[in-house]
């Protein structure tokens, strides 16, 4: 059953910073992505022009600075997606949180799973010279799993209340994705798009601004 929209500058806020969040994170992908695409293909190139005009070197210079390039680059890719993933997607879903308490198992599960998720594997690969950074990393990626149940979560939800199907196709894209993960970055593209449809519904669901009323000036009295 779909949920009768309430206009809330609550609900724009939070479909924006979410739609804004899934944006770098497609960005930061491609760019990541054709990056290393970028660096492996150079690196066959470079062995390729090794072989064939010996083994002199020609080719290193060339080779290094694609490398370097595409690793600036992949570098570049991964803080947007960070920056767009938890800088705003998550405080988007905290938002919307806050606003639809349907929405709460989904926004836990997110926060947590992801933000500790995170911050344990960082500390656990940092300790990895002793035993108990392998089982930070562990329980890291657990939490991780589950910030990505709650993906599939919110996008059921989301498709509940706001009827749009693309959201559950996007779930459905996610839960696949856990065998083929090219899917996972097709799922965030549908929910890039729901997400916008949903802003602009809400959006021209916004009241007006009132409109003050300048006063007319005093006439001078009839003669």
């Amino acid at each position: 059953m779909v949920a009768a929209p309430v206009p809330s500058t609550d609900l724009v806020d939070s479909f924006s910073k979410m739609r804004e969040g899934l944006l770098y994170g497609i960005i930061g992908s491609i760019l990541a992505g054709a990056s290393l695409f970028i660096i492996i293909f150079g690196f066959f190139a470079a062995a390729f022009s090794s072989v064939s005009h010996g083994m002199g070197g020609e080719g290193a210079g060339p080779a290094i600075a694609v490398f370097a390039i595409g690793v600036i680059a992949i570098v570049i890719g991964a803080l947007l997606w960070l920056y767009g993933f938890y800088g705003k997607f998550i405080p988007g879903v905290e938002q919307l949180r806050k606003a639809r308490p349907e929405y709460s198992t989904a926004a836990s599960l997110i926060r947590i799973g992801f933000i500790w998720g995170l911050i344990l594997i960082i500390v656990g690969v940092i300790l990895t010279i002793i035993l108990i950074g392998i089982f930070l990393v562990v329980i890291g990626y657990i939490l991780l799993i589950l910030g990505y149940i709650g993906m599939i979560i919110l996008c059921f939800n989301l498709n509940s209340s706001e009827g749009n199907s693309l959201y559950l196709v996007a779930g459905i894209l996610f839960i696949i994705g856990i065998i083929i993960p090219l899917l996972d970055f097709i799922a965030y593209i549908l929910l890039y798009v729901a997400v916008g449809e949903t802003l602009r519904r809400y959006s021209s669901m916004q009241p007006a601004p009132p409109v003050s009323l300048q006063p007319s000036p005093n006439l001078p009295p009839p003669i």
